[in-house]
């Protein structure tokens, strides 16, 4: 016998499986989030798919329980609960539990959306201003008032679809 120490074998330390590390990281996520008082992120967003898990696993439970229910009473309203109310109902309730889902979900990206708006129209809010200026700076160049100019004899009719601004194109 030797007196060296044992060596562990490879398989005990193995590192975590991949699922479970994304788990970690998503819950350490979900909490961070959950008690973020600035309200940066929607967490109800990340929160559906779990939401929608909890209400199919619960109706698909409510029409087992029906089910059975039915069949305390009588064969045929148990096999007609089985075969044709129970899919009817779960079916019915999981389309509309979706429709729902998804509407809440596009309110949700308008929303996260119209913030980006936000950002982008502050961050160019100053070009409409420089623009202002050369307009002023333009209008005393003498040749571009006459560049400007129509050669044609008739008036053009206004464009509906068009704003008053642009109609007085170039200025």
């Amino acid at each position: 016998m030797t007196d060296s120490p044992r060596t562990p074998a490879p398989d005990t330390e193995r590192p975590a499986p991949g699922w479970f590390r994304r788990a970690g990281i998503n819950c350490r996520i979900y909490l961070a989030t959950l008690f973020d008082f600035s309200f940066s992120k929607f967490i109800t967003v990340q929160m559906f798919p779990v939401l929608y898990g909890v209400i199919l696993v619960s109706t698909l439970t409510a029409m087992i329980y029906l089910t059975v229910e039915a069949f305390f009473t009588s064969w045929w309203r148990g096999l007609f609960y089985l075969f044709i109310a129970g899919p009817i109902s779960f079916i019915t309730v999981a389309t509309i539990v979706r429709a729902l889902m998804e509407f809440y979900i596009v309110v949700f990206r308008i929303a996260e959306n119209m913030d980006e708006i936000r950002v982008i129209t502050e961050r160019f809010s100053g070009i409409s201003q420089g623009v202002e200026s050369m307009r002023e700076l333009t209008r005393l160049i003498p040749f571009w008032k006459t560049a400007g100019n129509k050669t044609d004899e008739t008036p053009d009719k206004p464009d509906k679809g068009k704003r008053r601004k642009d109609q007085n194109w170039p200025y």
